[in-house]
């Protein structure tokens, strides 16, 4: 690689950090983030690891503490979410909807869990420290973090606004204040407070929702555009004749490199995926099937009903979504490294399908 290839990289596995700051110290509020050891950052340049050991990590900080007591929190929440079922249930409208709200705060503990994964192993810190891009993107990732955290923070303002509204509608609070009304009745000041309580834990669940989600995609978009500069980084060492002219070792270290971070991604974001797949699909069937047979307790009741319904289906198509296209990108790249040799017998020589013998070229010197 030349020397202004190495000098459009990264140099610091820090910076991506500090660019990332609007998005992962919002995401500390609830616990979504903490950072428990030093950094360890691959040097480009070489196939060593440079570590930070100025100062011995302690196993327990107080962002970990922190972080650890939201997460019994929000489990203790999901567990309260149970109690809306109560042996006088029928099936009908009132049932599905109290399923619908445990499926959501089931899914805001899992994905809570998810994070709280990925710091303690440190593989999330690790995807960050370690990434290699070219400084150009340095500001457009800025720009990203700002726009993805502000986009998350809109939405809990405008959900946290339905939730107070709805509030005030005191046959409504069963979806959102278990046990209390459901099995317990309270009235007055005790009423207040319940709904004091039950608002505050909406906010953490849905907080942890859009901020889990919008990592996970600053997540998939640095490991994709890492094999994009792979890539184009790649079709600069091997010209139209196919011959190589760049390091083979340092091909080999990077793909390796990039390797062992989807793998650590995959570590964390396993858990979110099914937790996104599973849930939001529960929800949907519950919401359209609420919407399609009880038209007249969703969208034929009163507007605020209406538009209630449409942003939550809107939402949870927006998230299913979300969660197949992060893994739909990452296996695309993946796969499209790990392409064998059959694959391109019969393809013609358009631009394409010279990249693609390129990325052939690369696979068969990785493996030697």
């Amino acid at each position: 690689m030349s020397n202004t290839d190495t000098e459009e990289q990264l140099t610091d596995g820090e910076d991506l950090l500090r660019y990332l700051s609007p998005l992962l110290n919002c995401m500390r509020l609830s616990g979504l983030y903490f950072r428990t050891a030093s950094p360890h950052m691959h040097d480009v340049s070489g196939s060593t690891t440079v570590t930070n050991d100025k100062k011995d990590p302690k196993k327990w900080n107080v962002g970990r503490i922190y972080s650890a007591a939201i997460l019994v929190i929000v489990w203790v929440n999901a567990a309260r979410m149970l109690s809306a079922i109560d042996r006088s249930d029928k099936f009908g409208f009132l049932l599905l909807v109290k399923l619908s709200s445990i499926s959501a705060t089931v899914l805001s503990a899992l994905l809570q869990t998810a994070c709280f994964v990925a710091c303690r192993t440190g593989n999330l810190e690790r995807i960050f420290s370690d990434a290699r891009l070219p400084k150009s993107n340095a500001a457009r990732y800025r720009r990203f973090a700002v726009m993805v955290t502000a986009i998350s923070w809109l939405l809990l303002v405008i959900d946290l606004g339905f939730v107070l509204m709805i509030f005030f509608q005191e046959e409504r609070l069963v979806y959102f204040s278990p046990p209390f009304q459901v099995h317990v009745f309270v009235y007055g000041d005790s009423l207040i407070g319940v709904k004091i309580m039950s608002t505050l834990l909406f906010i953490v669940a849905d907080h942890v929702l859009y901020f889990s989600y919008s990592v996970n995609l600053i997540v998939t978009c640095i490991l994709y555009d890492q094999f994009c500069t792979l890539n184009r980084d790649f079709q600069r060492s091997v010209g139209r004749s196919g011959e190589f002219q760049g390091s083979v070792r340092e091909f080999r270290r990077r793909h390796q490199a990039l390797t062992q971070s989807v793998e650590n991604a995959d570590q964390f974001m396993m858990i979110s995926n099914v937790a996104g797949f599973g849930c939001k699909i529960i929800i949907l069937i519950l919401i359209f099937y609420c919407t399609i047979f009880f038209p007249g307790e969703t969208m034929g009741k009163d507007v605020l009903s209406a538009t209630m319904y449409v942003i939550w289906i809107v939402s949870t198509l927006f998230g299913l979504m979300l969660t197949a296209c992060q893994g739909v990108v990452i296996n695309h790249m993946v796969c499209w490294y790990n392409n064998d040799s059959q694959s391109y017998g019969n393809v013609q020589t358009s631009e394409l399908s010279v990249c693609l013998q390129r990325m052939h070229i690369l696979m068969k010197l990785l493996a030697k």
